[in-house]
């Protein structure tokens, strides 16, 4: 076996140190990129579902909301309110029991009509405008711009 120049040992040496620092290096600098990945993912994750569960609660109190809306509307309505008045005492009043209160000098003053004015609006001309006539008008107007420009100078 041939014997090395101990020079070219150091340099095969130091050559296999760095390729190892360079191997170690990309196998840290992946550790830490999978593990800001992953930490991404975990976040992401837990928003989603932190988001659900806020979308589920708000879905259940709006169910809530229309429940309570349907009971509100049930029992104001007229069969029940009739119902809860006959069980508090109230009777329907008849003619015979409604009792009118006469206070003496009390005049009742009806408003006088007022007079609202009727608006007419004069009646349109009949439009009878034409291609013709606007292309005249337009014609007209611009030879008084030309006409206006050349008096200027």
């Amino acid at each position: 076996m041939l014997t090395e120049n101990p020079s070219q040992q150091r340099r095969e040496r130091r050559e296999r140190q760095q390729f190892i620092a360079v191997l170690i290096l990309f196998v840290v600098i992946s550790v830490i990129i999978g593990a800001l990945y992953l930490i991404q993912a975990t976040t992401n994750v837990s928003t989603a579902r932190d988001i659900q569960a806020l979308r589920d609660q708000r879905d259940r109190l709006q169910r809530e909301n229309e429940l309570l809306r349907a009971e509100n509307a049930e029992l104001q309505s007229v069969p029940i309110l009739i119902d809860r008045a006959i069980g508090m005492g109230f009777v329907t009043a008849a003619p015979e029991n409604i009792q009118y209160v006469v206070v003496d000098g009390y005049v009742y003053d009806q408003p006088a009509p007022t007079l609202t004015p009727i608006l007419t609006t004069p009646t349109p001309r009949v439009y009878d405008d034409n291609f013709a006539g606007w292309l005249t008008r337009q014609l007209d107007r611009l030879q008084e711009l030309f006409d206006e420009w050349g008096a200027q100078e």
